[in-house]
């Protein structure tokens, strides 16, 4: 998820634990807690293009991590802070934001390294986009709500808490159902039609959980489409070819296959260069290659790779059609 949402997040959570012993500074050290895991985009300049994808919610992300820095943390607070409260108090107020941020993270497209250093497997549920504002909107009522009972008793604050964080929950739990409804509807269409795939790849546009991107993959080609969930029809529908890869840029692209799980295109141009584009992104711009979140440019000759600045086309007009199309 973006920053925005994990600092709202922790520093909700953190005002359900600590707001009775530590009144405002419990929100403050959720909100930094919650971002703690994102300070690897400090270390990815480090790394050349492909590797720094890896590193991006790899190790940092790491459940051993978690533990072992949120240990360190409650020990330094119980130290220094002046305000003196038992370790385990400390340590979840640390604990239960970074936590957060973890398992968040998990439901996006671009995958967490939950378990390194033991496997690199990256989870990722596919079920909401890294921005959402209907999740935004939720913490920003929530932490509203808390502001307005700020004289109220800890009891009534501390239950608002509670009961946004539950919302939270709940709006995750929506999306995968949604997620699970959308990939139904398009399975039996396809098998309506009788049409083969391989597999299958779906995840919400930026902002909101109205439009969802669908990715059918057979051994030709990718079907993109946009479907709308609250008018059940497609929106849009884009065939993009599969192409090969030269094999003295091997090394390289294996890891960008891995990266994107497979789903890849590949574009070429006439000054000696082709085009990487991870086809499980996409920004709010309408039609390829504009649409493309991620693409990675490959010298044919060196084999170097340079990675395009992520776009996600969130300008006015595209939020505009995008709310059309949505609504």
């Amino acid at each position: 998820m973006d920053s925005l949402t994990h600092a709202l997040t922790g520093a909700i959570t953190g005002h359900a634990i600590g707001d009775s012993r530590l009144g405002p500074k419990a929100m403050l050290i959720g909100a930094v807690a919650a971002n703690i895991p994102d300070s690897d985009v400090i270390f990815t300049r480090f790394f050349d293009p492909v590797e720094a994808m890896f590193v991006h919610r790899g190790f940092s992300h790491a459940l051993i991590l978690m533990v072992g820095g949120s240990l360190l943390l409650a020990y330094l607070l119980k130290r220094f802070a002046r305000e003196q409260f038992s370790f385990g108090f400390w340590w979840l107020m640390v604990l239960l934001p970074w936590f957060s941020h973890l398992i968040m993270d998990t439901f996006n497209t671009y995958g967490t390294a939950l378990f390194e250093p033991f496997s690199s497997i990256r989870v990722s549920f596919d079920s909401m986009a890294i921005t959402d504002f209907n999740l935004v909107l939720i913490l920003l009522f929530t932490l509203l709500a808390l502001f307005l009972l700020r004289k109220k008793q800890h009891r009534y604050k501390q239950l608002v808490g509670i009961v946004g964080l539950v919302l939270v929950m709940l709006y995750f739990a929506l999306n995968v159902f949604i997620k699970l409804s959308v990939e139904k509807e398009v399975k039996d269409r396809l098998k309506t039609y009788k049409i083969g795939f391989n597999r299958l790849h779906s995840t919400p546009l930026p902002l909101t959980n109205l439009v969802w991107m669908v990715v059918v993959e057979d051994s030709s080609a990718f079907r993109v489409s946009q479907v709308n969930i609250l008018k059940k029809q497609m929106v849009s529908h884009t065939l993009l070819t599969k192409n090969g890869i030269d094999d003295r840029c091997s090394n390289p692209l294996r890891r960008i296959r891995e990266f994107t799980k497979g789903y890849y295109t590949i574009d070429k141009d006439d000054r000696g260069y082709f085009y990487v584009n991870d086809i499980r992104f996409s920004s709010l711009e309408f039609g390829y290659p504009a649409a493309y979140v991620i693409r990675f440019k490959v010298n044919e000759t060196t084999c170097t790779v340079n990675r395009t600045h992520p776009k996600r086309g969130l300008t006015p007009r595209n939020i505009r059609k995008f709310l059309q199309k949505a609504l």
